[in-house]
């Protein structure tokens, strides 16, 4: 029982840093490409097109901040309709309930801590059985 609760443990920790990458890369990628945009309508707003000059400027300049928008909008989008940040916090609450599952089996001083550590330990099965 001990190897597999350590087995578990190696799995939920593994999708914490899976998920917390995850989060991370959406976060800053979003983050990004809305500075991007901001800027450069804000620089084109006060100096005009970065680019060359008339209607085709224009049409460049406004076409890049609609990329970097649509590409904030979809990452943000994406970061939401995945649900990573709260699979993150599920993930790292099984992995910290795994994390005293362990420390207390490795620590029982009697069989009724030890079978006690394995009742929550199914429990943690049963209730973040996707993390593991």
């Amino acid at each position: 029982m001990i190897e597999e609760i350590k087995k578990s443990l190696i799995k939920a920790e593994a999708n914490v840093k899976r998920l917390r990458k995850t989060n991370s890369r959406f976060i800053i990628i979003s983050l990004t490409a809305s500075v991007l945009a901001t800027l450069l309508a804000g620089s084109t707003a006060f100096m005009g097109p970065l680019a060359g000059q008339g209607p085709p400027a224009w049409k460049w300049t406004c076409g890049i901040v609609a990329l970097f928008t649509a590409t904030a909008t979809v990452f943000t989008g994406l970061q939401k309709q995945l649900t990573v940040s709260e699979r993150l916090s599920k993930a790292t609450e099984c992995a910290g309930k795994l994390r005293a599952i362990d420390f207390t089996i490795s620590n029982a001083k009697s069989e009724e801590d030890k079978d006690e550590a394995i009742t929550d330990y199914r429990k943690v099965l049963e209730v973040y059985s996707e993390f593991i």
